[in-house]
C-alpha cells in the first residue's frame, strides 16, 4: 500500500524473534505512514548470506504478519526485510531511504491516553508539532507540552514557546480541552523529563546532537530514553 500521509515513523521490528505489535501503538499511530523495518541480527563471526538463505523465509513470514497486523488497524504501510550485523546503521539508512521524520522506540504499554511532549526551544519544533498534531486525530489522547527553564532565567520565552505549541495544535483541529503545556523552573531537565514520564503512556521527544543512532539505538543512550521505560518517539532533525 502506498505512502500518502504527511508523516513517516519507522517502527524496528526484530524478526529474529515474533513479539507482535503492542496494540496501544498499533492504535496510536493508525493517523500516520508506518515503515516496519524487519531486521535479523547476523552475528558478527557469520556471514549475512549464509543466515539470510537459512532464514529468510521465516523472517519474511514474520515481517509480513506484523505488516499485515498495520494494515488491518488502517495503516499506511510498508515492510523493509534486513539481514544487519549492524542494526544501528540499518535503522539510520533505512529511515533516510523512505524519508521517515521520527523513528519509535518500542516499550510495551497497553494503551495511550496521555502523551508528553518536552521541548527545549525552537529546534525541531515544528516537525514536532506536526506530528503530535498528526497523532491526535484520530484518537481521544490529551498532550501535556513541557519545558524546563535554569533557576533564575527568565520563563518569558519558554511560555511563549508552549502558549505557540498549543495555538498550533488547536489550529491544527486538536480540541484545546486535550492540550496542557507546563513551564518548570529546572537546572536539570533530564531528570524532571524522567521523573514526569512515569506519568504519562508515551513521550515524543525531538533529536538532539549528536546523531540519531548514537543517541537513540546504539550505545550511547540518552540519560532521558535509559531510564524510562515508556514507548518514545524520536522526531528527527533532518533539515
Amino acid at each position: 500500500m502506498p505512502l500518502s500521509g504527511d508523516s513517516t515513523i519507522l517502527v524496528p521490528v526484530d524478526v529474529s524473534v515474533t513479539d507482535p505489535p503492542d496494540q496501544g501503538i498499533l492504535q496510536l499511530l493508525r493517523p500516520v505512514n508506518v515503515v516496519v523495518l524487519g531486521y535479523y541480527p547476523v552475528p558478527k563471526q557469520t556471514a549475512p548470506a549464509h543466515l539470510q538463505a537459512d532464514h529468510e523465509s521465516e523472517a519474511a513470514s514474520r515481517l509480513d504478519d506484523i505488516v499485515n497486523q498495520f494494515d488491518s488497524a488502517g495503516h499506511e504501510v510498508e515492510g523493509v526485510l534486513v539481514f544487519t550485523k549492524d542494526r544501528e546503521d540499518t535503522i539510520d539508512r533505512v529511515a533516510d531511504q523512505h524519508d521517515c521524520g521520527a523513528v519509535l522506540v518500542p516499550n510495551e504499554i497497553g494503551s495511550i491516553e496521555r502523551i508528553l511532549v518536552p521541548l527545549r526551544g525552537d529546534v525541531n519544533l515544528e516537525r514536532i508539532i506536526s506530528l503530535v498534531g498528526d497523532l491526535l486525530r484520530m484518537n481521544d489522547a490529551t498532550v501535556t507540552l513541557f519545558h524546563a527553564s535554569s533557576t533564575g532565567a527568565d520563563p518569558s520565552q519558554g511560555e511563549f514557546m508552549l502558549r505557540g505549541a498549543a495555538d498550533r495544535l488547536s489550529e491544527d483541529g486538536v480540541d484545546p480541552e486535550r492540550i496542557d503545556w507546563t513551564l518548570a523552573e529546572d537546572d536539570d531537565p533530564t531528570s524532571a523529563i524522567v521523573n514526569l514520564a512515569a506519568e504519562y503512556d508515551l513521550v515524543i521527544l525531538g533529536e538532539t546532537e549528536p546523531t540519531l543512532r548514537e543517541r537513540i539505538i546504539g550505545t550511547v543512550l540518552t540519560p532521558v530514553l535509559d531510564k524510562i521505560d515508556k514507548p518514545t518517539i524520536i522526531v528527527r532533525d533532518i533539515d
